[in-house]
């Protein structure tokens, strides 16, 4: 049995100092004395909470970490442009070669800008549409972080967040602007551009994980559809870039949006994000007023060409995928073998797992990690989880779900 007496401690601590105790909403701990309330270190597909627990990890930061933790290259590369500094008053090298490596291997990027975050690119994606169509509403499918508060309900809202109207904080001449739509829900989208379709300046669309498969004729019907109306596509690649893909679901499903977002996957960790695309949108940008200081911060474009390079050398999609090919469809007979209500759906490289009650679902996170498994609603395997770590947790697993 693990003992977590100093990381609650800790944690409830901080509450004291640190807002929500969690910079990240989703980061926060639920399972008082079942869960890590505070991580110490991680290397490979490994974490350690402050007590010393030892966890195979799954949630992977929330899906920044691919590779796994402490890569020496990935390391090596932080740590010799450490000596070189970090941000500058020109732009460094490093960020245009990090483009350039970029739009060599994203199919609908002509040209590259770099941020901090998923949520500030899809912001930044949004303004650069409104002004090139000269048109206010957008339509949002899927989670593209806490900017999903500015929609109707219905749509997909962070950690914590009551999902009806009104959305505190957001004026109705905002939110009136944007709207939510479901995923492969073809008969809405047709009768919204319909009505709209004159009004609208892009469709924001994230990858529903449990059933993404339907994006084989959701995003070409999508497609078809911006083009009829004269709306821009934009696509949220932040969990499916370098994961699906290198360049996420538009090259999986083979269709060409007219921006696209990356974020976690393409640094390993390290906090930047990409808008690609057009070379005339993300042109645009500059003139207006789409800035930031720390869009050319080096010590995570160093990361991007060492993450890049370590995908082309290691097959790193096809480990993803046949890793997770081996572990989830093991867990999904698990369930079945001891009559829990649940499943692992969508793809093996992405998969969401569900349950019927969301009681049932707190129980297994909560004997999970009590077993020495760090899973989240949404999990994935990294280049570091090697067939003796998944036969490790399928065993761990097998006694969280037994003792459901």
């Amino acid at each position: 049995m693990y003992v977590m007496t100093r990381s609650w401690e800790k944690y409830r601590h901080s509450t004291k100092f640190l807002g929500s105790g969690s910079s990240t909403s989703s980061k926060a701990p639920q399972f008082e004395n079942a869960e890590p309330a505070l991580i110490e270190r991680g290397k490979g597909c490994r974490v350690w909470d402050i007590d010393g627990n030892e966890y195979i990890d799954y949630r992977n930061g929330l899906g920044p970490v691919t590779l796994g933790y402490c890569v020496p290259e990935i390391n090596k590369a932080i740590s010799e442009q450490l000596e070189k500094g970090i941000v500058f008053g020109h732009p460094h090298v490093v960020e245009g070669e990090a483009a350039e490596m970029l739009v060599d291997v994203i199919p609908c990027a002509e040209r590259v800008k770099f941020l901090k975050t998923g949520g500030e690119a899809i912001a930044a994606c949004i303004k650069i549409a409104r002004s090139a169509t000269n048109k206010s509403r957008i339509v949002q499918c899927g989670y593209n972080g806490w900017i999903n508060c500015l929609s109707a309900p219905g749509g997909s809202v962070p950690a914590g967040i009551a999902n009806s109207q009104p959305l505190k904080g957001i004026p109705h001449e905002i939110s009136s602007l944007h709207s939510s739509l479901g995923w492969a829900d073809y008969e809405a989208w047709e009768k919204f551009f319909a009505e709209n379709g004159k009004n609208i300046a892009a469709a924001v669309i994230a990858s529903n994980y449990a059933e993404i498969e339907k994006g084989h004729e959701f995003f070409p019907f999508v497609r078809k559809l911006t083009e009829k109306y004269g709306a821009l596509l934009i696509i949220d690649e932040i969990v499916t870039g370098f994961r699906l893909a290198m360049g996420g679901a538009h090259e999986y499903f083979d269709f060409m949006p007219d921006m696209a977002v990356f974020a976690k996957g393409f640094a390993n960790g390290m906090p930047v994000s990409a808008y690609v695309g057009r070379g005339d949108l993300i042109d645009s940008a500059k003139g207006i007023g789409i800035s930031s200081t720390f869009g050319g911060e080096a010590l995570s474009l160093a990361a991007v060409k060492a993450v890049i390079s370590f995908y082309k050398q290691n097959k790193v999609i096809e480990h993803l995928w046949e890793t997770g090919g081996i572990l989830w469809p093991q867990v999904d007979k698990l369930f079945k073998k001891y009559n829990i209500s649940a499943r692992i759906k969508g793809f093996n490289a992405c998969p969401q797992i569900e349950f019927d009650k969301t009681e049932l679902g707190s129980e297994f996170f909560r004997n999970s990690y009590l077993n020495g498994v760090s899973l989240y609603n949404v999990s994935y395997v990294n280049y570091s989880h090697k067939e003796k770590d998944i036969d490790e947790t399928l065993q761990k697993l097998e006694k969280a779900i037994a003792s459901i």
